[in-house]
Formats: structure tokens, C-alpha cells, sequence
């Protein structure tokens, strides 16, 4: 405990989680949006389509291009909770890793379930802020994220790291939408392991 030096693997492993989020919502979609305005002609002629089209003057009448309702939207709520699962995943292994490197192995068993108990917690605590909070999708996962970044921070001691996440949740929940957001914390995260990196030469302890 208190090793500030490993708090590189757990803010860059984030801010890859982010820049994966970003890819993955910037992807083109295929879907019509609600509300989009179609030519009705160019739809196909199923019986459908046929109740939804209606034509003007009979048989043989002129087809309007009307506003028609192609489902939900892409919402641009993030994959947060299978990022944040993956990022648990990844920084326990982590410090497994270092912690048998540095010669003082956790408890497996209590190691396992401090894992699992994080994991669980991740979509625990998100039904808790929808439905007790009303929070959107992004807003929650960005308040996971937070979490995990002071929890992280109490566990290594690390100032450093409790203002990292305080930038973190002032640009994902406060300031910018949730894309833009992402891809500035991802920015914010990689800087931050960079620094914490370059502040003297990596030791044993540091890497698995």
C-alpha cells in the first residue's frame, strides 16, 4: 500500500477504456433516426409499409415523403459498465502481479472476492443512480469511474491522483458532452500516467 509509482497502469488502462468507448459510439450506424424524413416510394412494398404509406387521389396517386418512426435512436450513452468491468479486471490482475513481484502475495481467496466484490458492485451501484438518482447513462458511468479513481487514490496515498479525478469528473459530467468528454478524461488519464511515469526510473516494483 502506498505505492504511488503503479497509479500509471490503472489511469492509462482507463483512458484506453475511454478512447475504446469513443471508437465504438463513432462507429456509423445503419438505423434511421426517429423523426427522419424518408421517400416513402424508395421503402419496400411490404404490407407494412403499405399501411404506412398511403398515397393521394386513389389508385395510382402521388406517395408524400412523410416523417416515420424507424425505432429508438443510438443513444450516446457509452459503454460504461463493460468498460469499467474490464479496467477492474485488468488493474486486479495488475496488482496481483506486482504484489508477488515486490515479494508480499495477497490472500488469494480474499484477493478473488475483493475482485468479484468490485465487479459486482459496478452494476449494482449503477441501478442505484437510475433509479434512486434519475442519473443518465453517462453520468453514472462517469461517477463510477470517479469512484474508482478516489478509491485508487486513497489505496496509494496519492494526491495526485484525487486531483486527476476531479479533472476527470469536471470534463465527463460538468463541462463537455459525453463523446467529447470521453476523448479529453482518455487525453487527461494518458497524461496523467505519463507523469507519474516520468517522475523517476521504474523500478521492480513497478512493473509485473
Amino acid at each position: 500500500m502506498g505505492n504511488e509509482r503503479r497509479c500509471w497502469f490503472p489511469l492509462a488502462a482507463l483512458g484506453f477504456a475511454q478512447l475504446i468507448m469513443v471508437l465504438a459510439e463513432l462507429l456509423p450506424g445503419e438505423s434511421l433516426a426517429a423523426g427522419t424524413f424518408a421517400d416513402l416510394r424508395a421503402l419496400p412494398m411490404s404490407r407494412a409499409n403499405e399501411l404506412a404509406t398511403g398515397t393521394i387521389g386513389g389508385t395510382g396517386g402521388t406517395s408524400v415523403a412523410v416523417a416515420v418512426y424507424a425505432g429508438p435512436t443510438r443513444s450516446a450513452t457509452l459503454g460504461w459498465l463493460v468498460a469499467l468491468a474490464c479496467v477492474v479486471a485488468a488493474v486486479a490482475g495488475w496488482y496481483w502481479l506486482n504484489l508477488r513481484r515486490a515479494g508480499t502475495p495477497p490472500r488469494t481467496a480474499r484477493f478473488a472476492c475483493g475482485t468479484l466484490g468490485a465487479l459486482l458492485a459496478i452494476p449494482v451501484l449503477d441501478l442505484v443512480g437510475m433509479l434512486q438518482f434519475r442519473l443518465a447513462g453517462d453520468v453514472r458511468g462517469a461517477l463510477l469511474a470517479t469512484l474508482g479513481l478516489l478509491l485508487l487514490a486513497g489505496y496509494e496515498r496519492s494526491r495526485f491522483v484525487v486531483a486527476v479525478a476531479g479533472v476527470f469528473a469536471l470534463v465527463t459530467v460538468v463541462l463537455l458532452p459525453p463523446v467529447a468528454g470521453a476523448l479529453t478524461a482518455a487525453v487527461v488519464l494518458f497524461g496523467a500516467a505519463f507523469a507519474v511515469l516520468l517522475r523517476g526510473p521504474v523500478t521492480a516494483a513497478d512493473t509485473p
